[in-house]
């Protein structure tokens, strides 16, 4: 079941009162209810100051690329979410952060861009971050290359990967804890090397690199937690569908104020 967002202890609402002082004195004319600003809130670690900078950075972002911003339905992402891109495990790993899965092993681009894919990845993460337990813990993100090759590397334009780093970095409102890589091919190099003059030291520090290596990816997330593709505990990842955790019948709305 969802810890979702049903109330605020007293002393969120102080933050929240505090946040919204600050969003009084801004230019942002919006109506957002106190579980979306408390996401912002813990986003931040409780700084209201940085949650407002965060919120500034996801105003602009709505403003320039709308398209990965806003109008983020279930019915928009369902698509994608049915080919099994992006599944999420029902058991949360040793830390208490969901743990995300984007299997590109099976991506085929003439049916599914990559601008698809990364709309979705967001629409994951406001769905994710409607529980005040993800909220608090984070999140980390098994990335899947197997089968990658330099047809889809070429996909990856840098206007995109700028956008993509941001968003992680300094723009949504979650807490990303960890990012591990199985299955890469020699030539995922190239790739890494594009992102990497984006990415801030702490994310570089958070990016693990396995291999084929479960055992690698074991001292790092729970295998209870983990399909058994990756030799985890758990149902092949091809049963982990997103809406089986956060089902179509229980859509959090808190980010809609944005559409």
């Amino acid at each position: 079941m969802n810890n979702n967002i049903t109330s605020l202890t007293e002393t969120d609402k102080e933050l929240v009162t505090r946040f919204r002082l600050l969003i009084k004195d801004s230019d942002i004319n919006l109506s957002m209810s106190d579980e979306l600003l408390m996401c912002f809130v813990h986003a931040r670690k409780y700084d209201v100051n940085r949650a407002m900078k965060l919120l500034n950075n996801y105003m602009k972002m709505t403003k320039n690329y709308p398209d990965f911003f806003t109008g983020l339905r279930p019915a928009r992402a369902k698509q994608v979410l049915d080919m099994d891109y992006i599944l999420v495990s029902p058991q949360r790993e040793q830390n208490g952060r969901r743990v995300l899965i984007i299997n590109l092993s099976n991506w085929d681009t003439r049916i599914c861009t990559l601008e698809d894919i990364f709309r979705t990845v967001v629409f994951c993460f406001q769905r994710m971050v409607s529980e005040i337990e993800t909220q608090t813990n984070g999140i980390v993100v098994v990335l899947d290359f197997k089968n990658f090759t330099l047809h889809k590397v070429r996909q990856f334009t840098p206007p995109l990967i700028k956008t993509m780093v941001d968003t992680v970095q300094d723009v949504f409102p979650i807490r990303l804890q960890g990012i591990h890589v199985l299955h890469e091919p020699r030539i995922l190099k190239i790739l890494v090397a594009m992102f990497w003059p984006f990415l801030s030291n702490k994310i570089r520090n958070r990016l693990f690199f396995h291999g084929y290596c479960y055992a690698a990816l074991h001292k790092q997330v729970d295998p209870a937690c983990l399909p058994s593709n990756y030799d985890g505990w758990l149902k092949p990842m091809e049963t982990m569908h997103f809406s089986n955790v956060f089902s179509e019948k229980e859509y959090s709305k808190i980010f809609d104020c944005f559409n």
